[in-house]
């Protein structure tokens, strides 16, 4: 068994987690063929085919043969005889090892650049904060960039953290967690990044007003009260505009005119991937139905919901993805897939690709187990539905965490 050191290497651990990444073998014990194993994890719901699959030139010695492990069968990408019998088949694994793996389901330190910029188009904040203070213009100004996340969450946000070197963590109330960067020196490497790889929601804009009022902070022109009252007229065109308090103490303040977000083009497969992270929803629905010999319909939708000021980044995900509807919904547009076909052919295989990150990526493994059971027309069954049923009621907002 040889193990994934990376962990240990980015996260700074005294010892590594033991995620087995390939498994080293006699060649006559392997054949020329790709073999299926199970990988018991913690959670019993939650066992995972692997597959076990000859690599061109892999030899260690003259006796043995690397064989690496694929991840679930799904991301399989060659053409071998198990991908191609019924697909029923599946539900029957032969059991090869039992690799116990650790609670934290995913290996976070090579995070994506890109998923990184379009979680934040998806769950950041860029956020002025001015309080009263005895001192020469009466104010105090402090910038802060954040990402708050349920407590289940905290691999994904202490990954972040990894990834770009900067800021802490901290417990914000009974179950959540707040990620943030507020010293200068901090800052600049997060506009640096997104200068780099640049958000392309309207929360864009937000980053824009946010850059010039740290220039202004940084030249310390918020010392003076001109330099504030910029800073105040910036605050007022950002997020929620100004507190009560303020538009008191500057009842004469005229917000900056908000930029104009005119690019909302995805560029990157993992913008799409970190966006959907943030903002995807991945959903069974089992409803009474007369038409079904069960009495009961099985559907499956990928969801995704943005402000309606998003409409042509919206737009862009029917277009990158060739497939789904939009849908508007009082405030909001609702990007909506649920066309089976499109799913397995196009959905599921693309964040196969690209992964979901965080806990929404147990979602979407139970989405995709669905799928697979409607494939081999299991649903068409009262154990079928049965079984898709108590997948369902663990997912999303069902779904148990310690």
């Amino acid at each position: 068994m040889v193990l994934n050191l990376i962990r240990k290497y980015i996260g700074g651990w005294t010892n590594h987690s033991g995620t087995v990444i390939s498994h080293k073998m006699i060649e006559n014990e392997m054949e020329y063929r790709g073999s299926k194993s199970v990988v018991y994890e913690v959670r019993p719901y939650s066992n995972t085919t692997v597959k076990e699959q000859r690599v061109d030139g892999g030899y260690i010695n003259n006796l043995m043969l690397r064989c690496t492990l694929m991840g679930f069968e799904r991301n399989y990408q060659g053409r071998v005889l198990s991908n191609q019998i019924n697909r029923c088949t599946r539900r029957f694994y032969t059991v090869a090892a039992k690799v116990i793996k650790q609670p934290e389901t995913q290996n976070l330190g090579t995070m994506n650049p890109w998923f990184i910029t379009g979680f934040t188009d998806g769950e950041g904040c860029f956020r002025i904060s001015l309080t009263k203070r005895d001192n020469l213009v009466g104010w105090r100004v402090q910038l802060f960039f954040q990402i708050a996340l349920h407590q289940k969450d905290k691999l994904l946000l202490e990954n972040l953290q990894n990834y770009l070197g900067v800021g802490k963590i901290y417990k914000s109330g009974k179950d959540m967690l707040q990620y943030k960067i507020q010293s200068l020196n901090e800052i600049e490497i997060i506009l640096n990044h997104f200068d780099k790889y640049p958000l392309i929601s309207q929360k864009r804009a937000d980053y824009e007003l946010f850059k010039e009022a740290y220039n202004i902070v940084l030249n310390k022109e918020h010392l003076t009260d001109k330099g504030l009252r910029k800073i105040i007229a910036l605050r007022a065109s950002l997020n929620l505009g100004l507190s009560e308090e303020l538009k008191t103490a500057f009842p004469d303040i005229i917000p900056t005119v908000r930029p104009l977000v005119q690019c909302q083009k995805i560029q990157d497969a993992n913008w799409l991937a970190g966006f959907a992270s943030a903002e995807g929803c991945f959903m069974v629905g089992v409803r009474k139905d007369k038409n079904y010999s069960t009495g009961f319909q099985v559907n499956l939708t990928f969801l995704v919901t943005q402000h309606v000021r998003d409409e042509q980044l919206m737009n862009s995900l029917t277009e990158y993805l060739n497939c789904g509807n939009l849908h508007k919904k009082r405030e909001v547009f609702e990007y909506q897939v649920s066309k089976f076909a499109d799913l397995t052919d196009r959905i599921i295989p693309f964040f196969n690709k690209y992964p979901i990150l965080g806990q929404k990526s147990k979602d979407f493994e139970d989405f995709s187990k669905v799928a697979d059971l409607m494939e081999t027309k299991v649903h068409l069954t009262i154990e079928g539905v049965n079984e898709i049923r108590k997948i369902k009621d663990n997912m999303n907002t069902g779904r148990e965490w310690s």
